[in-house]
């Protein structure tokens, strides 16, 4: 008889969590760039809080069953991304700048399903007894 080998999720939770977070950023950055042109428009980001800001231990859970971890898309923290000079209508979106943050965000996205893909199919090829 075969050993009972344990099989962790965690990783996969992890790259999902990665994955709802870079979709989610990409709406917000389509969205500065739908307003470029929109007068007083000030640029949206998204970033996942670290645990110390959030408030929230790593190790706090009362069940490991439980959905929605710190990876949630309902711990995701929306700010002002004023970080470049205002034209003269108010309007502070620099096309370049966010052209070059959802390269960046589709990049670390495609990273993230690459990783899901191929850890995916070393599960399958485990399940199936290296067949």
């Amino acid at each position: 008889m075969k050993p009972r080998v344990p099989i962790d999720l965690g990783s996969i939770d992890a790259l999902q969590g990665a994955l709802t977070f870079h979709r989610e950023r990409h709406s917000v950055l389509a969205g500065n760039v739908a307003n470029l042109d929109t007068p007083g428009f000030r640029p949206q980001d998204l970033r996942r809080p670290s645990l110390e800001t959030s408030g929230v231990n790593a190790m706090d859970t009362t069940s490991a069953g439980h959905l929605g971890g710190a990876n949630s898309p309902e711990r995701l923290e929306s700010f002002d991304d004023g970080g470049t000079l205002q034209g003269p209508d108010g309007n502070a979106v620099a096309l370049e700048r966010e052209l070059a943050k959802i390269d960046a965000n589709r990049t670390r996205y495609s990273t993230s399903a690459e990783l899901v893909s191929r850890r995916l199919a070393m599960l399958r090829y485990a399940a199936g007894d290296g067949q």
